[in-house]
C-alpha cells in the first residue's frame, strides 16, 4: 500500500474516526468512482447485498466486488455482511 494524506475539518473527522476502517472505506469510494466514471456500466439485472446489523439496513449493487470484504456501513460506518446474490 502506498500512503495519503488528507485533511478534514472537524465533523469529517468525527465521522472518519467512528468508522471501523476508514481506509478501506476511502478505497472502495474512490474504485466506485472510477468504475463509474471510466467504464460502460454492465447490463446485468442482478443485484448483490450488503447488510448492516447495527442499523439493519441492506445495501445493494450490481458490482459484488463493491460489497465484499467488510464494506463499511454508509450510516454508521461499521463493517457489512456480504449476503450474495439478492435479485
Amino acid at each position: 500500500m502506498r500512503h495519503k494524506t488528507i485533511t478534514l475539518c472537524p465533523t469529517t473527522y468525527e465521522i472518519a474516526r467512528k468508522m471501523d476502517n476508514f481506509s478501506a472505506w476511502i478505497r472502495q469510494e474512490l474504485m466506485k468512482k472510477q468504475a463509474t466514471q471510466y467504464k460502460a456500466k454492465p447490463e446485468i439485472k442482478e443485484k448483490y447485498g450488503a447488510y448492516c446489523e447495527p442499523c439493519d439496513v441492506t445495501f445493494l449493487d450490481s458490482d459484488p466486488v463493491l460489497l465484499q470484504g467488510r464494506m463499511p456501513c454508509k450510516k454508521c460506518g461499521k463493517g457489512t455482511t456480504y449476503l450474495g446474490l439478492i435479485e
